[in-house]
């Protein structure tokens, strides 16, 4: 068949192509330039295989592998030609023979699926609506395969007369830590950077002479490192395949969840990869497992621990995993003890087709709680749901200071209509200590891992609302602190490796510091400007804390820090504090296109502050993440594996290392 043989052959790109019947090498490819790829991390003109090139496994675990097979013609105004029928996959082990991949796993061969879809393969296309490069798509998938031995594997796609493209897998020989680390905590403060920690640690600690008292909790942990932070496909994460990486070791692509995402329109048939809680379930399944945050439960971060989706809105249908697991997969995760945001896609019209999710975690043996009061007083060995509000947790700030901001949000998660307020939700030092001292009953000996999340330092970077951000950061440095106190406390320091990192990093960072008083009253814009002091001028600010609980007492002295990201829309700036709910910046513009300043926002001065000018595309109503590094701190048994730099798939293979657990068992479950 020559279906290879049209005007495809104008479109060129490098990738492991050869010629089936002269060559049987392996050449590994630069990613190529380009905004619109056909599909992440498909170099190859025709065929894509997933897992791409270049993926790592530990040897037993689980995942999908898909191979898709793309006919299209370039020039638009020309019929598409017919999907691919006739393609071949095969597998080699190192320096062995190629054998059917039906074979070497010992699996059926799985139908032949069929869909189309649109590349909008250029900026004139994404932007002016010229035609897209129509796509037929063929495509097999073979569900739950295992590398059960160490060592490089090829797999490969012939089609056409003489194409084949092929990819090479590393399954690593599985290694052991000097000290097991009986229990894991891991902290991720979303979307933090290094200029955040230093601005943190700037308010909330004192300084003479320059010189600090003392540094934040974690800053003398054991080691300190660097996680490099890019997708498969992109520079730029978001935070569910920047967690995904965390949690499965395999980079994947903006929106999706512990799954490689092919060209298909079903969220949920994307090749799955075992997930590091799956894999605690099957090879250490008395170890308690906790997942907290301060977002919505279902939200993309916690999500990556305890489900598989191309699309990480599928909040109902993540409820539904972490339960009953994925079918034809592994057991659920099911997690010991869950805490977070979320009530409604538990109960009420938008939980999965209606169900009571509360009922059904209550006949699979958990405790359920609804506010902070009833989980600080919860005291069993049950496994244990919290659910406080719907959406995400309020911030500190609403849960502290501006607690009358909640009233009216009508919000309470048992979805009676009443309000949820800010002070009966837990913060996120509640929701650590109460899933640390019920997964240490629940783990005994065999320990546990926590995921414990400050999701708002993300959520407040975006729509530069700072002092939220930071007083959100600064919560998570008193969690840790009381978390080391109460390791401490229990005999459980010793045992414990407790990293400290984000998923990934907004550009923010501190320039000087800005004479609030003076900037809000200035006439104009050039006169708004000399409030800000840099270099000698770039005095301390004005932030204290006489009762030392580790925050500030005073949120708006007259000198703040001067600071923002490098990227935004159209606003306004003016270092203010909104006193009354979370920092709006931007509005949608008059014609409904684009977004323009908000006139009402407070931190802008109401449209009197610094002009902000954007520099994002106009219909982006907040800022973006960044490329930089993000900081990995860690403190324990096996954290002399997290220093330096390294890439964060890499994450998820040193936390086995230091478990334990790389290594399949003989009588593991299945």
């Amino acid at each position: 068949m020559r279906i290879a043989v049209f005007s495809l052959f104008s479109l060129t790109f490098p990738c492991s192509l050869v010629l089936a019947g002269f060559s049987d090498s392996y050449r590994r490819v630069p990613d190529p330039e380009g905004q619109f790829p056909r599909l992440g991390a498909c170099p190859d003109p025709h065929a894509c295989i997933l897992p791409p090139d270049v993926s790592q496994f530990l040897p037993g675990a689980y995942f999908d592998l898909r191979v898709e097979m793309h006919a299209y013609n370039t020039n638009t105004s020309l019929p598409t030609p017919p999907a691919y029928q006739y393609f071949n996959t095969t597998v080699k082990k190192d320096n062995g023979p190629w054998r059917e991949i039906q074979h070497f796993f010992d699996v059926p061969t799985p139908p032949t699926e069929h869909w189309e879809f649109d590349w909008k393969h250029s900026i004139d296309v994404f932007v002016h609506a010229h035609p897209p490069i129509h796509v037929a798509v063929s495509s097999r998938a073979w569900r739950r395969l295992q590398f059960k031995q160490p060592g490089t594997y090829q797999v490969r796609v012939t089609y056409g007369s003489e194409q084949s493209y092929t990819v090479q897998y590393n399954v690593i020989e599985p290694r052991h830590p000097k000290k097991k680390a009986k229990n894991v905590i891991l902290f991720i403060s979303d979307g933090t950077n290094t200029g955040m920690i230093t601005a943190a640690r700037a308010i909330a600690r004192k300084h003479t002479s320059g010189k600090y008292e003392e540094l934040l909790s974690f800053e003398d942990f054991d080691q300190l490192g660097h996680v490099i932070t890019s997708s498969v496909d992109s520079l730029l994460t978001d935070s569910a395949n920047s967690a995904s990486a965390y949690s499965t070791g395999h980079k994947s692509s903006v929106n999706a969840l512990s799954v490689y995402g092919d060209s298909s329109l079903d969220p949920f048939d994307d090749p799955k990869v075992e997930t590091i809680t799956e894999l605690i379930r099957r090879r250490d399944p008395k170890k308690a497992i906790g997942i907290v945050t301060t977002a919505h439960g279902q939200d993309a971060t916690p999500a990556a621990f305890l489900s598989h989706t191309r699309t990480r809105s599928a909040y109902p249908e993540i409820v539904h995993q972490a339960l009953y697991g994925v079918s034809e997969w592994t057991d659920p995760v099911a997690p010991d003890v869950w805490l977070s945001g979320g009530a409604e896609y538990f109960k009420g019209n938008m939980s999965l087709n209606g169900t009571d999710y509360y009922q059904s975690f209550a006949e699979h043996g958990y405790r359920l709680v609804h506010t902070k009061e009833l989980l600080n007083n919860y005291d069993g060995k049950d496994k244990l749901l919290g659910v406080f509000r719907q959406g995400p947790l309020d911030v500190w700030f609403e849960r502290n200071v501006y607690v009358n901001t909640t009233v009216g949000n009508k919000a309470a998660p048992d979805m009676s209509g009443k309000d949820a307020l800010g002070s009966e939700q837990p913060g996120l030092v509640d929701m650590t200590l109460k899933a640390l001292e019920t997964l240490h009953q629940r783990g005994g000996e065999h320990g546990f891992f926590l995921m414990s999340e400050a999701a708002s330092v993300d959520k407040k970077l975006h729509s530069f609302d700072f002092s939220r951000a930071w007083a959100d950061l600064i919560e998570l440095d008193v969690t840790v602190k009381k978390t080391v106190a109460w390791l401490k406390e229990n005999n459980a320091y010793e045992d414990t490796l407790i990293l400290v990192t984000a998923d990934h990093a907004h550009a923010f960072d501190v320039w000087g510091t800005v004479d609030r008083h003076y900037l809000n009253h200035a006439t104009d814009t050039q006169d708004m400007r000399e409030a800000i002091g840099v270099y000698g001028q770039a005095e301390w600010p004005g932030y204290y804390d006489e009762d030392g609980d580790g925050f500030p007492d005073n949120w708006m002295p007259d000198v703040v820090l001067a600071a923002g990201t490098s990227n935004s829309p159209d606003r306004f700036e003016a270092w203010n504090l909104s006193s009354s709910g979370p920092r709006l910046p931007t509005i949608h513009g008059h014609d409904g296109h684009g977004y323009i300043p908000n006139p009402k926002d407070a931190a802008g001065n109401y449209g009197a502050g610094l002009k902000w000018n954007g520099n994002l595309p106009v219909d982006m109503e907040q800022g973006v993440h960044s490329l930089s590094d993000v900081f990995i701190y860690s403190n324990g048994p096996g954290s002399e594996l997290f220093k330096k730099t390294f890439d964060n798939w890499d994450l998820f293979f040193k936390m086995t290392e230091a478990m334990d657990i790389q290594a399949p068992l003989v009588n593991e479950h299945k």
